[in-house]
């Protein structure tokens, strides 16, 4: 960002994030990799919910759930497991389908690419919308937590 005026320039030194690297900062956690298919799909849902508690106070349940059903129209393009979900009915914050979409794939690098298809492209959409810097701050809270399960508490000064 940078404003110029009486004689001034301010320059944001921090570059603005791309979807991509804030999707992965929601699908890795340090050292540790998922030891199986379920382990990976109970992050993935994890990672929705935690999302879902970010987003729904600022876009309201029914713009968390429009986000989502977007992203699921346009990742199962690319990954037609996802097809189902288009048109079920999903309540607001209701992930018990993705469960079962991933749980179903043949192991845990197939759950994982899903999830990060369909986390990409909701990212993008938000990212399209509010832009990459709101974002990245909205999200901040949600990210995967430290290899040693806790959150990591945000200190604003």
């Amino acid at each position: 960002m940078e404003r110029i005026g009486h004689g001034s320039s301010f320059r944001n030194p921090m570059p603005s994030p791309d979807p991509s690297s804030i999707a992965e900062s929601f699908t890795r956690e340090p050292t540790v990799e998922a030891k199986d298919a379920a382990q990976a799909v109970d992050r993935a849902v994890a990672a929705w919910r935690r999302i879902d508690d970010a987003l729904w106070p600022i876009v309201g349940h029914a713009g968390m759930a429009a986000l989502f059903k977007r992203s699921l129209y346009l990742a199962r393009v690319d990954h037609p497991a996802l097809t189902p979900m288009v048109d079920a009915e999903i309540a607001p914050g209701d992930f018990a389908l993705l469960r079962e979409i991933l749980a179903q794939q043949p192991g845990a690098a197939a759950a994982a690419a899903i999830q990060a298809g369909l986390l990409k492209t909701f990212l993008g959409l938000l990212t399209d919308l509010i832009g990459p810097a709101l974002t990245e701050r909205l999200l901040r809270s949600a990210r995967a937590p430290p290899s040693g399960g806790e959150a990591v508490q945000d200190i604003l000064l």
